[in-house]
Parts: structure tokens; C-alpha cells; sequence
């Protein structure tokens, strides 16, 4: 099962065992231990999200870790992490621009919401960051990195269930308790300032929806269990890998036969979910694997990896409910013109504001298809847009600036050109979920949930260098 070139029976034993190792690991024993807390996060993600804290349990868990890493001592750190430090020193210093109003914006109101939502982002990049470096202490007897690869699966079965649980009931949505918690009197007396349920961030984070009815095709976009049917897709694309590794490569032979089979059926949420930004991702990760594999000389591999890609472009192609949604969608580009007019603003605003941005977002006068504030009769599509709201890269150069951007960009990209050397299925799958997350930042954002799966694949790869370290010296 090793990809690694090193072929000396040490390093195929240690590949070899961590991969069995994975196939016998219980579901019990991911919450057993100090790796508690990212079970709690992964494996009952679906519990957090029905009681509208899925945005918020990443903050609670990072308690539990930070309290962990401060009673360990010795901490280590993954390379150019002072990379990352500047970045959140870039996002601090952003506070102190939420309330200074971007050229050619409108005026800045509702002070009090725009620094809840800059303080709720905050707290979720510290909060990424406390996992990532929870996740690279750990050690082998503490968290495997398959057990870990392992939970990552876990998601994303969650995912497809809830995807197509959203294609099956699109409409239904509740109040989650934490979204009735908030608009409670007793919390707005507690909390001064603005109603934290009155908050549009807020709500959008804590109501519970299956499936978003978008102006684009008219059909239901699955999102469950996340809060937008774009993080549902970018979250599939990223997390499909470790899927794939913990439970066909690295399973049993029934896991094998489940895992195809819930692939299958995942093509029709992917299909419905009208991402074509997830779409192009997928299609990426077919030439990375193939090159990858071929280095390695594993052609068989790479027949495979074709076959299988072109059974599911031809299951697609001959479906027509299936193969009818890709058309259309592609023939109806709708956000492509909002994209291009956002990523033009957010330029502008990074070069007026290079070193810390605005802190957060801003919203345009009028639109790419008129001057006029709001939609009206004769122009539907008229109206404010939100600067910095069609990727990561649009958010962070507006809320961040040049030099805030830069700097997140680098320490992603500098990982993936570190651990491109690790031969490994792990080192794979891991560089795959880092070049997937760049390459998602143009069309989709980063908080809360891809963020995390990509700090948890740089653990992965963080400790296998680690290991192999280790490993020579010995």
C-alpha cells in the first residue's frame, strides 16, 4: 500500500502498520485520550449544527486544546509559523480600520455589527490556529495520523448524508436553539451593544437550512451541514481525499464496497449543488494525482484513477437530470460579471489600504449593473453588492490588505512546496487539500470549516516530516 520511494522494509513496515492500524481503530477510541476534542469537532459535527453552534464549536473546542498545549510544556511549532503570527498581528491591527469607510463605498453604519462580525473572525483564525498546533503535538500514541485521517472521513460521510438529505427536502429549515438563544431578551441584556441575534453574520451562521433556492437555475442547492451551499461544496472537494484513504485504500474490503458506493451517490448532490468552482477543483485533482502517481511509477494507479474519473463523467453524461443541470449551469454563467466587478473593488480597496485593509468587508453604491442603490422592477439584478464576499482571496485583500493577503498565501504556499517531497498516501492527500484550499480562495471563503480541514491536513504532513525525522536519527 506504500507510495513512499524510500523501499527499505523499515520505511514500507511503518506506512504499512499506520495503514492497518487505521482499519482496526474504533469509534470509540477517537474519544478516548487527549484527541477528544477534534472527535468531538469532526465525528458529532452534525449534533453542533443542528443546535446552531457548528460555527462556534471550533471555539469551544480550541478551549479544551489550549488549555492542553499550556500544560504540555514544550510546544512545538510547524515551519514559518511566524508567517501565520504576522498574519493574525495583520488581522488585529484591521480593528482598528472597521469603522474608516472605503473609497467609492457606502458610508459606514451599524458600527456595533461590523465589529461583532470582525470579532467573530478573529476568534475563529485563532481558533484554526490553536487546532492546527493541537493536532502537530500530539503524538502517535496520543492521535495516529490515520485516526485523524479517519475522523476527516467521518465528515465527509456527513457531508454527502446532509447533501442529500438537502436534495430530498430542500425546504426544510428551522430556528436552531442557539439562533433563539440570541434573540432571547435575557442575552441582549446581558451582552451590551447591538442584538447578536439581529445580526445578519450572525443568523446566517446559527439558522438551520438543508438546501439553498438560488436565483440560478431555480433548483435547490444542497448545504447541509454547513451554513452555505458553497462551503458544502468546497468542504466535499477537500475532504473527499481522506475519504477515499481512510475508507477504500486503507479499509476493509466492505468499507471498500461502501465507500464506492456512497462516492456514487454522491455525484448527485455534487451535480445539484451548481459549484463550478467545486466542479474545476475536482477536475484538478485528476492530472495532480496522475503526475503524482506516475513519478512514482504506479501506472496501474493511474489506469485506475482515468477509469474511475471517466465512469463518473459518463454515469453523468448519460443521466439526464444529471448531465441536463451541468449543461445549463454552464450555460448560465449569473454571478460570473458580480465576481469579476467584486475582484476589480477589492483590488482597488487593498491598494488603498496595502498594510492592514478595512478589517472586514465593505458594500459597494449600486452595482455592476447600475449607480442606482437597490434592485427595482426593471433592473432585478441592481443593487449593493458586498465587496470581498465571492472568495477568500477578494475577503482578505479588502479586509487585510496586500501585505495581510501575502502573507496568509505564502504560509499555504510554502507548505505545499515543503511536503511536495513526502511520497506518502498521507503526504498526497495532504498536499492535494492545500493546493485545493489556494485554488478554492478564488472563488469561495475560508472560514470556518475548509480553514480548518486544511490546518489539520498541514498537521498530517507536519507530522509525517516529523517522523521521518525522527526515524533517520534513529
Amino acid at each position: 500500500m506504500t507510495l513512499a520511494l524510500d523501499r527499505s522494509p523499515s520505511g514500507a513496515n511503518a506506512e504499512t502498520s499506520l495503514l492497518r492500524l487505521s482499519a482496526r481503530t474504533e469509534l470509540r477510541a477517537m474519544f478516548s485520550g487527549p484527541s477528544w476534542p477534534l472527535a468531538a469537532l469532526l465525528v458529532l459535527y452534525p449534533l453542533w449544527w443542528l443546535l446552531g453552534l457548528a460555527a462556534f464549536a471550533w471555539m469551544l473546542f480550541a478551549v479544551p486544546m489550549l488549555v492542553a498545549l499550556l500544560r504540555r510544556g514544550s510546544v512545538r511549532f510547524p515551519p514559518w509559523f511566524l508567517v501565520w503570527v504576522a498574519f493574525l498581528g495583520v488581522v488585529v491591527l484591521g480593528g482598528l480600520t472597521v469603522g474608516v469607510s472605503a473609497p467609492d463605498t457606502l458610508p459606514i453604519s451599524g458600527g456595533g455589527e461590523r465589529y461583532i462580525t470582525f470579532a467573530l473572525r478573529l476568534l475563529h483564525y485563532l481558533s484554526v490556529t490553536v487546532i492546527l498546533i493541537y493536532a502537530g503535538n500530539l503524538s502517535e500514541r496520543e492521535l495516529p495520523r490515520m485516526r485523524l485521517v479517519r475522523m476527516l472521513g467521518v465528515l465527509f460521510i456527513t457531508t454527502v448524508a446532509g447533501g442529500l438529505v438537502g436534495m430530498l427536502a430542500p425546504r426544510l429549515e428551522f430556528a436552531s436553539p442557539m439562533e433563539r438563544l440570541l434573540g432571547s431578551g435575557p442575552v441582549n441584556l446581558l451582552v451590551p451593544g447591538p442584538s447578536l441575534g439581529a445580526n445578519q453574520f450572525v443568523q446566517q451562521l446559527t439558522h438551520v437550512s438543508f438546501a439553498q433556492t438560488q436565483e440560478i437555475l431555480g433548483t435547490p442547492r444542497p448545504s447541509a451541514p454547513f451554513e452555505f451551499a458553497n462551503s458544502w461544496g468546497t468542504n466535499y472537494a477537500m475532504l473527499l481525499g481522506w475519504f477515499v484513504l481512510a475508507f477504500v485504500l486503507a479499509g476493509t474490503r466492505r468499507t471498500r464496497w461502501i465507500g464506492m458506493v456512497l462516492i456514487a451517490l454522491s455525484v448527485i448532490p455534487v451535480i445539484y449543488s451548481q459549484n463550478r468552482g467545486m466542479w474545476l477543483g475536482l477536475m484538478l485533482v485528476v492530472p495532480y494525482l496522475v503526475v503524482r502517481l506516475a513519478l512514482l511509477g504506479r501506472y496501474r494507479l493511474v489506469m485506475a484513477c482515468v477509469a474511475l474519473t471517466l465512469g463518473f463523467a459518463g454515469l453523468v453524461a448519460v443521466t439526464p437530470a444529471l448531465g441536463g443541470v451541468v449543461t445549463n449551469r454552464v450555460a448560465t454563467p449569473h454571478s460570473d460579471e458580480i465576481r469579476s466587478s467584486l475582484a476589480r473593488q477589492s483590488i482597488q480597496a487593498a491598494l488603498n489600504s496595502p498594510v492592514v485593509g478595512y478589517g472586514t468587508t465593505r458594500t459597494t453604491i449600486g452595482s455592476e449593473r447600475s449607480a442606482a442603490i437597490g434592485a427595482t422592477v426593471d433592473c432585478p439584478k441592481c443593487g449593493n453588492r458586498v465587496i470581498g464576499s465571492t472568495g477568500q482571496l477578494w475577503f482578505l485583500l479588502i479586509s487585510h490588505g496586500i501585505l495581510g493577503t501575502s502573507l496568509y498565501l505564502l504560509f499555504f504556499a510554502q507548505a505545499v512546496v515543503r511536503y511536495w517531497r513526502d511520497q506518502s498516501w498521507l503526504g498526497i492527500v495532504g498536499v492535494q487539500v492545500l493546493l485545493l484550499s489556494l485554488f478554492f480562495s478564488l472563488f469561495y471563503s475560508a472560514l470556518v470549516s475548509p480553514l480548518v480541514i486544511a490546518m489539520l491536513s498541514l498537521a498530517v504532513l507536519w507530522r509525517g516530516a516529523l517522523a521521518r525525522e525522527q526515524a533517520a536519527v534513529a
